[in-house]
């Protein structure tokens, strides 16, 4: 049997043998791989959730239904999130009217709706209502926390970019103790064996989570431009093919999604933006070389982009 969950922490959707879920079915054995493609192999393969004898992490989550075939339970997952991309559609043009409401000078106080929950016995609503009902508690959890972000911002009269300030003094001072950006192989070795010391990883992303961005874009460009130079990112890609190093295998990159889970990136949209940050790290280096101000590549994934 497997089953379908969501992740508390990154709210991702995800297929795992049901012998990794607790009786309760409320946290899940997670593996501690790396490589993608390793954890899919482990969950295919129904390991056993340990590693040398250690159990692997347990995880909080959602559990949304049970299959007999792994097949079956992709083809479930692919359900829950088309229904969750018609909510986030649905969610997302009303926070655009609410902005566009914002500007025109209508009071803050006039937040965007939120999604209405239609009442139903418990014991007449089948599995599907439950689910349903369940997302759009979520949803509605996550409206509210963009609403309050919404009214935060047009108060203080911050930008959307949410650039990080040069007046930030708490900012100053970590970095301070940290080595970046960094700007050699060699210097990636040391960071790399400086985030093995669990008081400098979290001082790396206290410091990466603060530099500011709300959309993923913004969030990840802040990060990956305090992390490394552009020279040093022609060296990388995702995944590591071609003669070009794996960021992915890094610890850095770890600590990347920690910093940016803070700003309430999902993993998914967090490795996103950093392979589309690497890629476009020669075309970034080009105009500066000829002297110019440079300017900013259109956020579009390329067809040759390292998945």
């Amino acid at each position: 049997m497997y089953a379908v969950v969501t992740l508390l922490e990154s709210n991702e959707l995800m297929v795992v043998p049901s012998e990794w879920l607790s009786s309760d079915k409320r946290h899940c054995s997670w593996p501690p791989f790396k490589s993608p493609e390793t954890c899919k192999e482990a969950v295919q393969n129904k390991l056993n959730p340990e590693t040398e004898g250690k159990p692997w992490e347990k995880l909080r989550i959602i559990f949304l239904g049970e299959y007999g075939t792994f097949e079956k339970a992709k083809e479930g997952q692919k359900e829950f999130k088309e229904h969750k991309e018609r909510s986030l559609d649905m969610e997302s043009s009303a926070t655009k009217r609410q902005r566009l409401e914002n500007t025109q000078g209508i009071p803050n106080n006039q937040l965007q709706p939120l999604p209405p929950v239609t009442s139903a016995s418990p014991s007449r609503m089948s599995a599907d209502d439950k689910v349903e009902i369940l997302q759009m508690l979520r949803d509605i959890k996550s409206n509210i926390q963009q609403n309050s972000t919404m009214l935060k911002k047009i108060l203080s009269n911050n930008t959307v970019s949410e650039a990080p300030s040069s007046t930030s003094v708490p900012l100053k001072g970590i970095k301070a103790n940290l080595k970046l950006p960094i700007r050699t192989l060699d210097d990636v070795n040391t960071t790399e064996t400086e985030l093995k010391n669990a008081t400098t990883r979290k001082k790396y992303v206290k410091y990466l989570s603060g530099l500011g961005g709300v959309v993923p874009k913004d969030v990840i460009k802040n990060i990956m431009q305090q992390v490394l130079t552009d020279d040093l990112a022609m060296h990388f890609n995702w995944q590591g093919r071609g003669d070009k190093q794996a960021f992915s295998q890094l610890t850095l990159a770890d600590v990347i999604r920690d910093a940016a889970l803070k700003r309430k990136v999902i993993k998914g949209d967090c490795e996103t933006e950093i392979k589309k940050y690497l890629s476009y790290a020669a075309a970034r280096k080009k105009p500066k070389e000829q002297g110019g101000p440079g300017h900013e590549i259109s956020n579009v994934i390329s067809t040759s982009m390292d998945n």
